[in-house]
């Protein structure tokens, strides 16, 4: 390209050195072109691979916490254990919201604007190929040129062989500096896109975790919370009272048949109409969990009865997985 594209060219020799500049800078154009698109392509592609794999994380800790909801709600002997996983199953599933809008910021502050590199590039290269294609007409006229003034100088041949060197001349500068300026515009754009994108990664990553930290302690509390050994006893105590209810089935069987009793069942029938409830935190549980039960049974609906999609989720094919839109959000 020219400098400034006003410089003479009427002598050969200039016009050579000014058609190889214009050819050099060309080809920086192209080898810089070339190897944007080359790191963004992998930038994109493992950042998209990063969000894929959020939205998998997700849908499995969305199961979690339905199956932690299910379990806490079939539970009738482990009081304890039944108040802990349904606290747990609700801080699960506040852990999953974030993520949600996690996958959401990624998809728009970072992949989107990457991904848009590839058809910029393409454009690029594009325009690259038609600046090089006019310095190559630009250098074959001139040819042409040094030609007609060796075999016929000062006939009609040269003054067309230079008009036709001039046209090439004027294409080549224009083109020239058209495409100067639009590199100095890609190379702006794609500095602040590549800032901005890393940096809104960065950010949204750190506000996840720092949210998932504060709802994952949470959990660990309502999870050692729970006191086995209380659990243990109540379980001891309906262990003996199904043992009593046997017993008592057993005399009225007899009484049919006119049989005795075995011994032992006037002790352990007593313990039949004995109930050992945690009342208050049972109650405070269902209060606290109704709303999150409702969410986590709408976030559900996208799980089936046989949910074992474990082939789904394998990790080697997750550039096969797509990022669905979560059902059941508040």
């Amino acid at each position: 390209m020219s400098q400034g594209g006003s410089m003479p060219r009427g002598n050969s020799s200039l016009s050579s050195t000014f058609i190889k500049e214009s050819e050099s800078q060309a080809k920086f154009c192209q080898s810089r072109v070339a190897l944007v698109e080359k790191n963004y392509g992998n930038l994109c592609e493992t950042l998209g691979s990063i969000t894929r794999k959020a939205a998998r994380q997700r849908d499995k800790g969305d199961l979690l916490a339905k199956q932690l909801q299910e379990y806490a709600n079939s539970e009738n002997i482990s009081h304890c254990t039944k108040a802990g996983l349904s606290l747990c199953a609700q801080n699960m599933s506040a852990i999953q919201d974030y993520r949600e809008a996690e996958i959401k910021r990624l998809e728009a502050k970072v992949v989107h604007p990457m991904s848009g590199y590839g058809d910029i590039c393409k454009k690029k290269k594009k325009d690259i190929s038609t600046e090089l294609g006019n310095i190559k007409k630009e250098q074959k006229t001139l040819q042409q040129l040094d030609k007609v003034r060796t075999k016929s100088p000062g006939d009609q041949h040269q003054i067309q062989a230079e008009t036709e060197v001039k046209k090439a001349n004027t294409d080549s500068e224009m083109g020239g500096k058209a495409l100067e300026e639009q590199m100095v515009v890609f190379e702006k754009q794609r500095l602040g896109d590549l800032k901005n994108s890393l940096a809104d990664f960065i950010n949204i990553e750190m506000i996840f975790h720092a949210r998932a930290l504060e709802y994952y302690a949470r959990c660990f509390e309502n999870i050692v919370m729970i006191d086995e050994d209380r659990d243990l006893q109540e379980f001891k105590r309906k262990l003996q009272s199904s043992k009593g209810m046997h017993a008592d089935f057993g005399q009225t069987l007899g009484g049919f048949t006119g049989g005795s009793s075995t011994g032992g069942s006037d002790t352990l029938g007593t313990g039949s109409s004995y109930t050992y409830t945690y009342g208050d935190t049972s109650t405070a549980t269902a209060s606290a969990s109704d709303a999150r039960r409702v969410r986590i049974s709408n976030t559900s609906m996208m799980y089936g009865e046989d949910d074992d999609d474990d082939e789904l989720y394998d990790d080697d094919d997750d550039d096969d997985y797509s990022v669905p839109r979560r059902t059941g959000m508040r």
